[in-house]
């Protein structure tokens, strides 16, 4: 539907206006997540199911090795990648469980405060292993670049540290 409203303002406006129809919005974040998976999630903020765990991990592009040493962890509701902070001043997100065979699986929608960007962690914990993927997305009004990364790691010897919304 946007990109009609997009065309038709190239017709009756101009490019400017174009531009600013195709900057996303709140409704385009709201669809990162589809809804029937959603739904079933349902940890109060400020509080978890896997509040307290903090995995050492290794991330990478998906099907090939890990690029980099991190750290994830659950504190107050919220996740955080140590690696995704630093680098990308993602700040720490909530996340919501439920469970499933053998763990409990998790997802964060953590959106980027200075830039267009998304990152949709899907993961479970089994014992003490977290693994699962990333789809960063950054979206831009000339095209989107999607990417998907795996992780996976154990539980760490360091505490989970306390996490404050950004």
């Amino acid at each position: 539907m946007r990109w009609i409203l997009a065309a038709l303002a190239v017709l009756c406006l101009g490019g400017v206006t174009t531009a600013i129809l195709l900057v996303p919005s709140d409704v385009d974040h709201a669809q990162a997540t589809p809804r029937e998976v959603v739904l079933p999630l349902s940890d109060p903020a400020g509080q978890g199911a896997l509040d307290g765990l903090r995995f050492d991990t290794v991330m990478g592009l998906q099907g090939k090795p890990p690029e980099f040493k991190d750290y994830v962890q659950f504190s107050d509701g919220l996740f955080m990648s140590r690696e995704c902070e630093d680098r990308c001043n993602y700040p720490p997100s909530a996340y919501l469980t439920r469970e499933v065979d053998g763990g409990t699986a998790f997802i964060v929608e953590a959106y980027c405060p200075t830039k267009s960007t998304t990152m949709v962690w899907r993961g479970a914990v089994r014992g003490d292993s977290v693994q699962g993927t990333v789809t960063w997305t950054s979206k831009r009004w000339y095209w989107d670049t999607e990417q998907v990364l795996e992780f996976r790691g154990n539980l760490s010897e360091s505490p989970a540290e306390i996490l404050t919304a950004g």
